[in-house]
């Protein structure tokens, strides 16, 4: 997608929770509105303020990908840790990382806080699109690291057009940039990630360089 028509989705998607702050903030200035309403009011303000920080946040990180530098701190990670963290920070995720036994011992090197992200936002998609748990498993390649995350739900026709392009229809109310940061991710940890399509199904594989 050329950055026009991206400009132009993003300052619409940034106005959707603009409209209900903009209802909720003049509804609060009646003073004969119930206590209950008020709360319900302040809620949907709390509620929409933190969807549109996401936003801006997401679209931080974009940007900063493509500055390339979104990466900073670099130190050696443990890949079942790693795994686990992601698995963690998705809400109700009942995945489960396994590590083949052929990277015992073995690290990557890297931002621990932006690999994360980048594995957490392709295990939340993959949950999203799938009641199963996704798959998530991690094996060596030679001097590689791979990992993949896999879901059951419908074949994409064009897997790899997630990589580049935002989601038209955003599984978290976000820009739909998530998997465009993470293979910025990715990318600028000398690694790449790519999509393909499995009969059900999609399956999401990094590549990254090991440590040691």
């Amino acid at each position: 997608m050329s950055e026009r028509p991206l400009f132009e989705r993003l300052v619409h998607d940034l106005k959707g929770p603009l409209s209900p702050l903009q209802t909720a903030a003049y509804l609060l200035r009646r003073p004969e509105l119930p206590d209950e309403r008020r709360v319900e009011l302040a809620e949907t303000i709390e509620r929409q303020s933190r969807r549109m920080a996401g936003m801006i946040e997401e679209l931080g990180d974009w940007v900063r990908v493509q500055e390339n530098r979104l990466v900073q701190r670099m130190r050696p990670i443990d890949i079942q840790m790693l795994l686990d963290l992601a698995v963690g920070a998705v809400a109700g995720s009942s995945a489960v990382g396994e590590v083949a036994p052929d990277l015992d011992g073995h690290h990557l090197l890297g931002d621990e806080s932006r690999l994360q992200q980048a594995l957490t936002s392709l295990v939340a998609f993959a949950q999203w699109r799938s009641p199963l748990p996704p798959g998530l498993r991690a094996w060596r390649d030679g001097d590689t690291a791979l990992i993949e995350v896999s879901d059951s739900g419908d074949t994409p026709d064009n897997a790899q057009a997630l990589l580049v392009d935002p989601l038209p229809e955003p599984h978290d109310l976000g820009l739909g940039l998530r998997l465009v940061v993470a293979e910025g991710i990715i990318r600028a940890h000398g690694g790449t990630l790519a999509a393909h399509a499995l009969s059900p199904g999609l399956a999401f594989r990094i590549a990254l360089p090991l440590a040691d």
